[in-house]
């Protein structure tokens, strides 16, 4: 599994989602509102789910036994993941910063992809682990916010208004041009689908200058003809 995600990493997030609009799965891209909050680099590992919700906590608990919910969000850490979590729109505090995202880091999570806000950026790029975010905050999210599910699925924003569905065990790839979400279920055809498109794409490159427009018109079109439909009809995502 490991090598597989240093392929797509490899391959990048455009190709990609070119293979998997072909292969009929054309809402895998999450919404470019959704940006790198911090340092960066190009990731790809299985979606670790969870979601949340607004909540009524105002407070910080007391006590060496008392914590509040958002704070138990490593126990959830799967080495290698990258924890995908939905706020439902939540934009009263940051979700994450600098103590949590050390957690995470400390736990083997190589990201984080949410739709809620992160606080704490300077110190977010020091840690070394990929933030992508609505948005950056001061306010203490886990005073408002609690965990109300985990592994299942969730939905994040995509382009235009529609909705990303993200299973537990996705593939989740990012780079600079965004995040895609891979199905698990199909992961292995768009791999070798993706990888021989990068091969035809190679040899369009090199040919740049010696082939006339025409010629190049018809190849970039015909590049995408080994590729097969992947999705089952009664597949909604």
């Amino acid at each position: 599994m490991t090598n597989m995600f240093e392929r797509f990493k490899a391959l990048g997030t455009a190709l990609v989602s070119d293979v998997l609009d072909e292969a009929g799965y054309h809402s895998q891209t999450l919404d470019p509102t959704l940006g790198p909050v911090g340092a960066f680099e190009p990731a790809c590992g299985l979606a670790i789910c969870v979601s949340g919700e607004r909540s009524v906590a105002t407070r910080t608990a007391a006590g060496p036994d008392a914590t509040l919910p958002l704070y138990n969000l490593p126990t959830l850490a799967q080495p290698g993941g990258v924890l995908v979590f939905a706020t439902s729109g939540f934009r009263g505090g940051g979700v994450t910063g600098e103590l949590l995202a050390l957690d995470l880091k400390s736990a083997g999570v190589i990201g984080l992809v949410t739709d809620g806000m992160v606080r704490d950026k300077t110190a977010l790029a020091q840690i070394g682990l990929n933030v992508v975010a609505a948005g950056v905050i001061p306010t203490n999210g886990a005073r408002r916010f609690q965990i109300t599910g985990w592994g299942q699925s969730v939905t994040l924003p995509g382009p235009e208004g529609g909705r990303v569905r993200i299973a537990p065990g996705d593939l989740v790839l990012m780079d600079a041009d965004g995040v895609l979400i891979i199905p698990n279920d199909a992961a292995a055809r768009v791999l070798e689908m993706a990888e021989e498109l990068a091969r035809k794409e190679e040899i369009l490159k090199s040919n740049t200058n010696t082939q006339s427009a025409e010629v190049r018109a018809k190849a970039r079109a015909e590049r995408m003809s080994h590729m097969v439909w992947l999705r089952h009809p009664e597949v909604s995502r």
